[in-house]
């Protein structure tokens, strides 16, 4: 990790906390990671078991994941338009503590990690924000917790369903080129470009400047933001690194000590 020396910004809350192994794993799972709403069977026990182990380290200081082997089919609220949930029995809730700072920015992470580590597994699942009936989750909530988002899941009818995944252009993302960033940087640009959000609108932008990527989202404290982060954060997870919050104090920054050429 890069030295925190004296006149840095206060680092984010999720640096440094998730090991180089935790994160090499995911950046593995991520071209396996897709949306999915069609389920073939709920995760077996073992695979359950090995979940429940997982929320409890990838979940950020303030978020809790808590799982649920069953409700799922009364949890969803089928909305007009959009494909239908198939096979829903288990999924997980990403808990927060209200007022937390940056506690949506850390749910989306740490529930992005739980869904990445299902990926790992063979399972899928999907992100829901709304649409979900919240008075039959209140039964995984604790006292002083308060519900960001939940996640359907299980294995998926369709194992290749990410190679049907889509995703904007890198160059949409970029307030630069970046075919002229150094490598680590383009590498964690298009591991971000993978990053799910509410309706595909994946609203973020990314720039590089000097040895610093720049990264900024419509809503700096979101879920979808959260999620898009730790797919950053798995690309650079081997490099020593920091964190760092700009002046505007909406725009998170990445700053690396690899200086390789340009992609």
């Amino acid at each position: 990790m890069a030295d925190k020396g004296a006149g840095r910004a206060a680092a984010p809350p999720f640096e440094g906390f998730y090991q180089r192994p935790q994160l090499k794993r995911w950046l593995d799972a991520l071209p396996r990671r897709f949306s999915c709403r069609a389920f073939s069977a709920p995760a077996d026990l073992s695979q359950y078991s090995a979940l429940e182990y997982a929320a409890g380290r990838a979940a950020l200081p303030g978020v809790r994941l808590a799982l649920s082997p069953r409700g799922a089919r009364e949890l969803v609220v089928s909305v007009p338009l959009f494909p239908r949930f198939e096979g829903l029995q288990a999924f997980a809730a990403i808990l927060v503590k209200p007022g937390l700072k940056w506690g949506r920015l850390c749910a989306g992470m740490s529930g992005e990690a739980l869904a990445l580590e299902m990926a790992a597994m063979g399972l899928s699942g999907c992100f829901m924000t709304g649409n979900y009936r919240r008075d039959l989750a209140r039964g995984l909530v604790k006292e002083g917790e308060e519900i960001a988002a939940v996640i359907p899941f299980g294995v998926p009818k369709d194992p290749e369903g990410a190679r049907g995944r889509k995703r904007k252009p890198l160059a949409a993302f970029c307030a630069d080129d970046p075919a002229k960033w150094p490598h680590w940087a383009y590498k964690a640009a298009e591991a971000m470009r993978s990053a799910p959000s509410a309706m595909n609108r994946q609203p973020w932008r990314l720039g590089f400047s000097g040895s610093t990527l720049s990264f900024s989202g419509n809503k700096p404290d979101s879920v979808d933001s959260g999620i898009a982060l730790l797919h950053l954060e798995c690309a650079a997870g081997s490099l020593p690194r920091a964190w760092s919050l700009a002046r505007d104090g909406k725009t998170l920054l990445l700053r690396t000590e690899e200086t390789d050429e340009p992609v």
